[in-house]
């Protein structure tokens, strides 16, 4: 895959740093520290992230890009749905969210919060296992079985819909709506190695290499085999009173993945030890770094494929109105990319 092109930091400084510099003008010297958290979940889509917590990248960005008044912390906040609304509610200034919900948290605070897209970070798969011997592939899956996802709009909930058109027809897209149980993924893991509570699951990196190791589990797909794999897959939003009040904060985001990313993909051993460091893998040292290195190139910052998403959110019911174009749903520095 061809990795996304960093923004420029005269165009960085050009799009946010400006209006924060403007805005600064006047105020006393020592004006009061801003405190910006940044809810995640847990995770290699995250890798970006715990990257930049352990080398503390948001805040020496931050000064790089003459933002002294900020300091950054991240909170991890494990169940989807509560993310959004710590992201809503401003108990995070900004927050992640997969590419179904990041749509639909748009269309529904139009007119009100009016939230919006700050920057993309992940474009990896999800792989799909089961417990049941009888699965063997997603069209094995009866109208009792259960299947395990974040959220009811997750993105894992939208390649639920996407396998089901792929492997009974287009007019089956709601197939397993019903079926669908939300769970963290640490919970997931156990449900389905552990238990019978779920016989599907919709995993990611390294929550999937730990659940394949498992004697009673196997794989049936991965979102790949059945959706365009070069479609950006996670991103980060705020609401409209939040990127307004810190017009400067974005750039500094942007730029501070833009050089985790770097490392990800330059020095995987450097990136195991700061995913380790930053949060507990079932895997080994070794294991955790094979997958890092065979995945590091997933992570990029500028949006793709999102337009595609947005008209078949549209065609299975779920989005009522499609902008005219990805930059209407983002905002700040990220629009001068070339995305889709």
């Amino acid at each position: 895959m061809t990795q996304s092109p960093e923004l420029t930091r005269r165009s960085l400084l050009a799009a946010g740093l400006g209006a924060g510099v403007s805005i600064g003008l006047g105020l006393p010297a020592f004006a009061a520290q801003r405190e910006i958290n940044i809810g995640i979940n847990t995770g290699l889509p995250f890798l970006p992230y715990a990257v930049a917590e352990q080398l503390d990248l948001f805040n020496t960005t931050a000064k790089d890009l003459g933002v002294t008044d900020a300091t950054f912390a991240i909170r991890r906040i494990n169940v989807a749905t509560a993310l959004i609304d710590a992201i809503l509610t401003q108990n995070v200034q900004f927050g992640t969210l997969g590419n179904q919900a990041l749509l639909n948290t748009w269309a529904k605070t139009r007119g009100n919060v009016n939230f919006r897209g700050i920057s993309a970070y992940w474009k990896g798969k999800f792989s799909v296992f089961s417990n049941t011997d009888r699965i063997k592939s997603f069209a094995d899956i009866g109208p009792d079985d259960k299947i395990a996802v974040q959220g009811p709009k997750s993105a894992q909930a939208l390649y639920v819909k996407l396998a089901a058109m792929h492997y009974f027809g287009p007019d089956q897209a709601h197939r397993f709506d019903n079926q669908l149980v939300l769970l963290p993924h640490t919970e997931a893991v156990t449900a389905l190695t552990r238990s019978d509570a779920i016989q599907v699951y919709m995993g990611i990196s390294p929550y999937s290499e730990f659940v394949a190791k498992s004697p009673r589990v196997h794989l049936l797909a991965t979102s790949r085999d059945f959706a365009d794999p070069a479609t950006t897959n996670a991103f980060l939003g705020a609401i409209e009173r939040v990127y307004t009040a810190h017009p400067d904060v974005p750039a500094v985001i942007i730029e501070t993945l833009n050089r985790a990313n770097k490392i990800i993909l330059e020095d995987p051993e450097q990136a195991t030890k700061l995913y380790s460091a930053a949060e507990k893998t079932p895997l080994s040292f070794d294991e955790l770094r094979a997958v890092i290195a065979a995945s590091n190139d997933d992570y990029a910052t500028v949006p793709n494929g999102l337009m595609k998403v947005a008209n078949v959110m549209r065609e299975l019911g779920d989005l009522k109105d499609v902008p005219a174009s990805w930059k209407d749903f983002f905002t700040g520095p990220i629009t001068q990319t070339e995305g889709s």
